[in-house]
């Protein structure tokens, strides 16, 4: 009687779960394709909170890698998108602002041929940028007050109304109760408030996106696109030189042998200058070596949360030897940057054979085993070797563009098909000419003013236990939320320490 019923049950519960398969197969192609894409555009114009006349201005991009559907090319690299300032809000004094911010509106596309068609997209990342963009699609400035340096404040641990009466360095972030403690006086907590000034810069709280910032769209599906073709597929290797290459070794590793993440992942074939030159016209500029001085640099592009574009990278080695070139390309962040490590790997048939390690800095961590700072990279290696791949061919800097299947197991946390991109190098195409125009920067009196209000709201409102324990139950949740998904970035000790974290 029992095993009859369990059997109709279970009889009962397949078909439900097969009617709901069907049912969910018959919506999945119509689900689909209203499913946003993305798009990867380069800003020709920048986008700023300072600009007087920011709100409804046009604004021009252009598409760096071709848009493709079903291996039909809809919308070929070079095509111009085009949008508007919808509204941009500036921090200003910081009086009713903390954080800038703007909304933008892309509403056309203009292809090749002069064909214009409308288009629905909402932003969805800047790439390499301090700024953060929100589910709404608006580009949030950072709170400039939270920033490394703050930590010499101090921070009041109990609040209570006495904490009026604290010394005016206090309350403007110049001395903190650590100082008042000293007992200095007004006199004394002016000083130090005077000092800090004089020596720690305050960051910039305003949105500051210079022309070719590259910018990731999500557009709703195209209805009126012609084809402008199908995607070409990869040519073959000859198989003399997949044989060369099959041979080198892939690990990198630090000057005591330990094995890092990073891969070689890159091949390049032809003379170094076409290869600086491809690099250099794709948006890329030449590290700078590590010294003393170049550290110093980037401890204080860190600390007043600003760019370095040339900053160095750490000393990693391939078969015992430094890179013989390193790039990198970032905007406005230091703790954000692509960079790929290059060697010399000797001539094949007379044509001189180039092998990189490509990664991705997305973040600046703590490190609890040696007590350091370090980068963070993305976990899939892959991606960014696609990035220098689409930056080269946008300047027509890669003949061709093969790739050598290859079975290597990478360390864990790391993400890799382990193919080898081989690009056959040409002389790359002149850039496309961006809309340069000058920043208009605010007197010192008005920076002094604003860091005044920016730091007094900062001290009140966020440097104590209520507001520190708050934000640590989010981190916690945030954690408990990506528990079991993919790691999307893996931590390292290889990179330039400096710093603190102070994402936001």
């Amino acid at each position: 009687m029992w095993s009859a019923w369990q059997f109709g049950l279970d009889v009962k519960l397949m078909n439900s779960l097969v009617k709901t398969l069907l049912v969910w197969a018959a919506l999945a192609p119509v689900v689909m394709a209203d499913m946003p894409r993305s798009i990867e555009i380069r800003m020709l114009n920048p986008l700023r909170t300072t600009h007087p006349s920011a709100d409804g201005s046009r604004i021009r991009a252009v598409l760096i890698k071709p848009f493709t559907e079903d291996g039909e090319i809809l919308m070929p690299a070079g095509t111009i998108v085009h949008g508007n300032v919808r509204h941009s809000r500036r921090v200003g004094f910081g009086i009713r602002h903390e954080r800038a911010s703007i909304e933008l509106d892309f509403d056309e596309c203009q292809l090749p041929d002069g064909e214009r068609v409308a288009i629905e997209a909402r932003l969805s990342r800047i790439d390499n940028a301090r700024e953060q963009v929100d589910r709404n699609g608006k580009i949030r400035g950072i709170l400039a007050a939270s920033n490394p340096l703050g930590i010499a404040r101090g921070m009041w641990y109990w609040p209570d109304p006495r904490f009026l009466f604290m010394a005016p360095g206090g309350l403007t972030g110049g001395a903190g109760t650590a100082w008042a403690k000293l007992a200095l006086g007004p006199i004394g907590a002016a000083g130090l408030f005077g000092a800090r000034l004089l020596l720690t810069t305050f960051p910039d709280p305003e949105i500051d996106l210079p022309a070719g910032a590259e910018i990731t769209l999500l557009v709703h599906p195209f209805t009126s696109l012609k084809s402008w073709g199908s995607v070409p597929p990869a040519p073959e290797l000859a198989s003399s030189l997949a044989q060369f290459l099959s041979g080198k070794p892939v690990q990198i590793a630090k000057a005591d042998g330990t094995v890092v993440a990073d891969l070689i992942n890159l091949a390049f074939v032809g003379p170094k200058s076409i290869l600086v030159e491809s690099f250099v016209t794709g948006g890329w500029v030449e590290a700078e070596p590590l010294t003393r001085k170049s550290f110093a640099k980037s401890y204080s592009a860190f600390t007043q949360r600003q760019g370095y574009p040339t900053a160095p990278v750490s000393k990693l080695f391939y078969e015992t030897r430094l890179p013989d070139l390193v790039f990198e390309k970032s905007l406005n962040s230091i703790a954000k940057r692509h960079h790929i490590r290059l060697w010399n790997a000797g001539t094949f048939e007379g044509e001189d054979i180039w092998l990189g390690a490509a990664t991705h800095d997305v973040t600046v961590t703590f490190n609890r085993s040696t007590f350091g700072l370090s980068h963070r990279v993305a976990a899939n290696l892959d991606r960014e070797r696609e990035k220098v791949i689409t930056d080269l061919g946008f300047v027509n800097a890669s003949a061709s563009t093969a790739y050598l299947p290859r079975a290597i197991v990478p360390l864990a946390g790391v993400q890799s098909d382990g193919s080898l991109a081989v690009l056959r190098l040409q002389t790359p195409s002149a850039q496309d000419q961006w809309d340069v125009q000058d920043l208009v920067r605010p007197s010192n009196m008005h920076r002094l003013s604003r860091r005044m209000v920016l730091e007094t709201r900062q001290y009140l409102f966020r440097e104590n236990p209520y507001y520190l324990g708050y934000r640590a139950v989010r981190g916690l949740a945030a954690k408990k939320r990506l528990a079991g998904r993919d790691a999307t970035t893996f931590g390292r000790d290889n990179s330039v320490c400096f710093g603190l974290n102070t994402s936001c």
